[in-house]
C-alpha cells in the first residue's frame, strides 16, 4: 500500500504525541495541591478550605455556594480533572476515559466566563483536540504520572430549546452546572439520569464515581436550591457554604474576613470593601456574605423602593384598624392586604397568591381562611379589584370575578381604573413620603415575598433590542411578581386618590366665583 507524504507525516506526529504522553506527566495531583505543567510554566492550584472538603466528598450532587471571587468555579473545573484521573483503566492500552458536560444558562456567559475559566487553567493540559459542532467540545489527552487519561468536555448553553433537548440524549460520566441558581431545576433533574452512563457497565465493570457538581451565588430563599439541599435534604445532595467575605467590627463597619475562601488571591486587599460600597444590604448579603437574598439587575419599575428603608422582617397589624384588600384576577390570582395608620403610613401586611386557580376557589380556600387566621382582630374596610373583573364569562355562564367575591360575603368594588400610569403613581405616592421621620410605605417582606422580589428585582421594564442605546418598553414585564404588584396598585389607587386631592387643596377653601359686577341683568 502506498501512503502519501502527508499521511505518513500525520502518523509520525501521532506516534510522537503518544510517546511523549506516555513518558512525560502533564499534571500532578495531590490531596492539598495540583501542579499543571505547560512547557516551562507550572500552574499551582491549592484548594480553599471549603473546596478541600468538597474534593473529599463523594456525594452524588455537590454544590458550593458563596460570595463573588471565592474560587467556586476554580474548584469545580479542578474537581472534573481529579475525577477524570480517579477513573479505573478500561479503554485500550489501559487508559482512563471520561466524558463531562459543562452547562451554563446562556451561550454568551458560557463562552465569556465558564470556558475562559477552564482555559485559564487547562489551556495546555496535554494534547488537545477541539471541535465546534454539533457541540463545542474539548478533548484532552494527558499523563498524570500514572498513565494516560482521556477527558472529553462538552460545553453546553441552555438559551435555545434544542440545546436543552440535547441533555436528554447525553451519555456522561459527570456534569458541572456553572451558576446553578440561574439554571432551571429541570436541567439538574434530567442530568441525574444522564451521568454514570459513560463508560457503561459492559465497558467498565469496575465501579467509579459519577454525579453532578455545581457552583452558585446565593439565590432567593424560596429558590429550588435551598428547598432541595436544605429543606427536603434529598439523599445524595450536599451544599457547601463558604464563609462570608465581610464581617462587622465593634463599630458596625464592614471589615474583610481574612479566613474567607480565596481572599488572598484577589486583585486587592479591599476587593470586597469596594464591592460593598454604596450597595444595598441585599446585594451585600448575596455577593459579599454568600447568604440567601434578593438582588435585581433589570430596569426597576420602582427605583424609589429602598429595601433597607421600606421593608422589615415582621410587621404587626394594628388592632381595630380596617383592612384594605386589593385583588388581581385571572388564573394566577393575587390578593394584597394593607392598613393605613392614623398618621397616614401604608402598611403592606400580607399577600395571598395562587396558580391555576379560579377566583372563587382562591377566595374560599386561601384568602378567607387566611384573613381569619392572620387578622383575627381586624375587619375588612374595603375590597377593591381590577375593573376587568366586572365582566362575566359568556362561555362558562358564570358570575364576574367581583360578583363571585360579593357572593362570598367579600363586598368588592371595581377600582377607579386599570390604566397602568395611575396605579404606578399611587404606589410612588407612598414610597416618596415620610411620616413622623419614618417611611410612609412599609412592607412585611416575610409575609409578602412576591412583592418584595418584585420591588427589588422582578417587576421590571423589558429592554428593547436597539443598537447603541438603552431603551425599554413602556409597560412592566408580566410574571409571577406582577400579579401581586397589580393587586397592590389597586389598593394604593384607592387609598392615595383622596389624599392626593387633599394635598393639592391644602388649607384653601373653594373660591366663590360669583361677581356682582359681572351681572347682566
Amino acid at each position: 500500500m502506498i501512503h502519501s507524504i502527508s499521511t505518513l507525516k500525520k502518523e509520525w506526529d501521532e506516534f510522537k504525541r503518544l510517546r511523549n504522553a506516555e513518558t512525560y506527566p502533564n499534571i500532578k495531583i495531590e490531596q492539598s495541591r495540583t501542579a499543571i505543567y505547560a512547557g516551562n510554566e507550572v500552574k499551582i492550584y491549592i484548594p480553599t478550605p471549603t473546596g478541600f472538603d468538597a474534593h473529599l466528598d463523594n456525594s452524588f450532587v455537590r454544590c458550593i455556594m458563596g460570595p463573588y471571587g471565592s474560587g467556586k468555579s476554580t474548584w469545580a473545573i479542578n474537581e472534573m480533572v481529579r475525577r477524570a484521573c480517579d477513573m479505573p483503566k478500561w479503554s485500550y492500552g489501559g487508559r482512563r476515559r471520561s466524558r463531562w458536560a459543562v452547562v451554563r444558562n446562556t451561550t454568551g456567559e458560557l463562552v465569556s466566563t465558564t470556558l475562559q475559566t477552564w482555559l485559564g487553567w487547562f489551556d495546555s493540559l496535554g494534547d488537545i483536540y477541539k471541535r465546534q459542532k454539533p457541540i463545542l467540545t474539548y478533548e484532552h489527552t494527558f499523563n498524570d504520572g500514572h498513565g494516560i487519561v482521556e477527558l472529553e468536555i462538552l460545553f453546553m448553553p441552555l438559551d435555545k430549546p434544542e440545546q436543552v433537548r440535547k441533555i436528554k440524549s447525553l451519555e456522561l460520566t459527570g456534569a458541572y452546572i456553572n451558576e446553578m441558581c440561574e439554571v432551571p431545576k429541570a436541567v439538574l433533574e434530567h442530568m441525574t439520569g444522564r451521568v454514570g452512563r459513560y463508560p457503561s457497565r459492559e465497558q467498565c465493570p469496575e465501579p467509579y464515581w459519577h454525579g453532578i457538581i455545581g457552583d452558585t451565588n446565593a439565590p432567593d430563599s424560596d429558590h429550588w436550591i435551598p428547598k432541595d439541599f436544605e429543606t427536603k435534604r434529598i439523599s445524595g445532595y450536599r451544599l457547601f457554604k463558604q464563609p462570608p467575605a465581610l464581617l462587622k467590627d465593634s463599630h458596625g463597619d464592614w471589615i474583610v474576613n481574612q479566613d474567607a475562601d480565596n481572599v488572598k488571591n484577589l486583585p486587592s486587599d479591599d476587593y470586597y470593601l469596594k464591592l460593598a460600597g454604596g450597595k444595598s444590604q441585599e446585594f451585600i448579603k448575596v455577593f459579599c456574605l454568600g447568604q440567601y437574598g434578593t438582588v435585581g439587575t433589570g430596569k426597576l419599575v420602582y427605583p424609589e423602593f429602598n429595601p433597607d428603608l421600606h421593608a422589615v422582617e415582621h410587621l404587626e397589624a394594628i388592632q381595630g384598624e380596617p383592612l384594605y384588600i386589593g385583588w388581581d384576577f385571572g388564573l394566577t390570582p393575587a390578593c394584597v392586604v394593607c392598613q393605613l395608620s392614623a398618621r397616614g403610613q401604608l402598611r403592606v401586611l400580607k399577600e395571598y397568591v395562587a396558580e391555576d386557580m379560579g377566583i372563587r376557589t382562591f377566595a374560599e380556600a386561601v384568602v378567607i381562611p387566611g384573613l381569619k387566621r392572620d387578622f383575627p382582630y381586624c375587619k375588612v374596610g374595603k375590597s377593591v379589584g381590577d375593573p376587568a373583573g366586572m365582566a362575566r364569562s359568556d362561555i362558562m355562564e358564570e358570575m364576574s370575578c367581583i360578583g363571585e367575591l360579593c357572593s362570598l360575603g367579600i363586598e368588592t368594588v371595581a377600582a377607579q381604573t386599570n390604566d397602568i400610569d395611575p396605579r404606578l403613581g399611587s404606589v410612588r405616592f407612598f414610597l416618596n413620603r415620610m411620616v413622623d421621620g419614618k417611611p410612609c410605605f412599609v412592607l412585611d417582606k416575610t409575609q409578602c415575598p412576591m412583592l418584595f422580589k418584585g420591588f427589588v428585582k422582578d417587576y421590571v421594564y423589558n429592554r428593547i433590542a436597539v443598537v447603541g442605546e438603552e431603551r425599554y418598553k413602556d409597560k412592566p414585564n408580566k410574571n409571577m411578581a406582577s400579579h401581586s404588584m397589580d393587586a397592590l396598585g389597586y389598593d394604593c389607587l384607592e387609598l392615595a386618590s383622596d389624599r392626593v386631592a387633599k394635598e393639592k387643596m391644602g388649607d384653601h377653601k373653594p373660591v366663590d366665583m360669583w361677581n356682582p359686577v359681572m351681572r347682566t341683568m
